[in-house]
């Protein structure tokens, strides 16, 4: 299983981060014995903070919670095309092409089959023939 999060690059999204790696696998040692978890932080980094040049803030002298970093950036300082790119790819590289092909066409054809049962028009699918 894995675990995407996008968070603020700060001393709370970087803790959020640990604290759920932490809690999810606690409960997955009880709950879901024996499932492999991985979790990974897709943004903000570091990395994209320079990469898109990110406005940053300096960390709150209130928060006293360890942290490396002199300054953060929110998660919503990505560009909303940057944010849904590196999420989309992130599922993406993550699924058996073969796998999701068989699901949208078994999708077609229960939509085309509940359509056809309530007496409504149905217009051919894309492999059907002319």
């Amino acid at each position: 299983m894995k675990v995407f999060l996008v968070s603020d690059w700060d001393p709370s999204g970087v803790h959020l981060f640990s604290a759920l790696t932490e809690d999810v696998s606690a409960f997955a040692a009880v709950d879901a014995h024996g499932t492999e978890i991985i979790f990974e932080r897709l943004a903000v980094t570091e990395q994209q903070i320079e990469e898109h040049r990110l406005p940053t803030a300096p960390t709150k002298a209130s928060d006293n919670r360890s942290f490396t970093r002199t300054s953060t950036t929110q998660a919503e300082a990505l560009p909303p095309n940057i944010l849904a790119s590196i999420v989309r790819e992130a599922i993406t590289s993550h699924h058996d092409p073969h796998i999701l092909a068989s699901l949208l066409e078994r999708e077609e054809h229960e939509r085309r089959d509940l359509l056809g049962g309530l007496g409504l028009q149905v217009d051919p699918g894309p492999n059907d023939a002319n």
